[in-house]
C-alpha cells in the first residue's frame, strides 16, 4: 500500500482529525501487527516504534493536499501537530489488508487510551517481536519496557497498556521462531 494512502486512511479513520505524531506512528504500528500488513520499516526510536516511511507519507499527503498538518506549542516547549484530512477526503474500504470497519473499531479502542499508554503497548510488542533477543516473550518485553521508560511506565500505566494489548487481540499472540 501507498505510505502515502495509509496516512491519509489513518486520519480518516479517525474522524478526519489526529492529534499527535506519536498517536500516528504508534496508531500505524499496532494496526500493522492487527493485520493490516503495511508493509513499513520500524526501527526503535525514543518514543518507541518509529517509521521514516510515515514521515515521508505525511510530507506527501501534505504536499497534495489531501491533509494539514498544524503545528502547537505544546508542554516544555516541545510542539505537536494535529493532522486534518481536507474536505472531500473518504474514508477508505480498507486500511493495507484491514477492512474499514475493523480498523476503525481497533483505532477506536486506541483512542479510549492517552499516548503514554499507547507508546508503552506499542514499545512492549516491538520489544516482544522485534528485539534482538527474540522469543523473550511479554514478561521479559514489558520489564524492558519499564527499564527504558522508568518514568512513564507506572504499574497503573502497563497495566492500561496490557488491557489495551489484549483487547486489541495483540498480548498473547503467535511470536517469532527463535533464530
Amino acid at each position: 500500500m501507498n505510505v502515502e494512502k495509509i496516512v491519509v486512511g489513518l486520519i480518516a479513520l479517525n474522524g478526519g482529525t489526529l492529534v499527535g505524531r506519536t498517536r500516528l506512528q504508534k496508531q500505524a504500528y499496532l494496526l500493522d501487527k492487527c493485520g493490516a500488513s503495511f508493509g513499513l520499516g520500524f526501527t526503535y526510536h525514543h518514543y518507541g516504534p518509529y517509521s521514516f516511511d510515515l514521515v515521508e507519507g505525511l510530507t506527501d499527503a501534505q504536499a497534495e493536499e489531501r491533509i494539514t498538518i498544524e503545528e502547537h506549542p505544546g508542554r516544555h516547549g516541545v510542539p505537536y501537530a494535529v493532522f486534518r484530512s481536507k474536505e472531500g477526503v473518504e474514508s477508505p474500504a480498507h486500511l493495507g489488508e484491514l477492512s474499514a470497519d475493523k480498523a476503525r473499531a481497533q483505532l477506536q479502542k486506541m483512542r479510549k487510551v492517552s499516548d503514554i499508554v499507547l507508546e508503552l503497548a506499542a514499545t512492549v510488542v516491538f520489544l516482544r517481536d522485534e528485539w534482538d533477543y527474540y522469543g523473550k516473550g511479554e514478561t521479559d518485553a514489558v520489564e524492558e519496557t519499564k527499564a527504558r521508560k522508568p518514568r512513564k511506565a507506572t504499574k497503573e500505566r502497563i497495566d492500561k497498556a496490557i488491557a489495551l494489548l489484549r483487547d486489541l487481540g495483540l498480548w498473547e499472540c503467535a511470536k517469532p521462531a527463535t533464530p
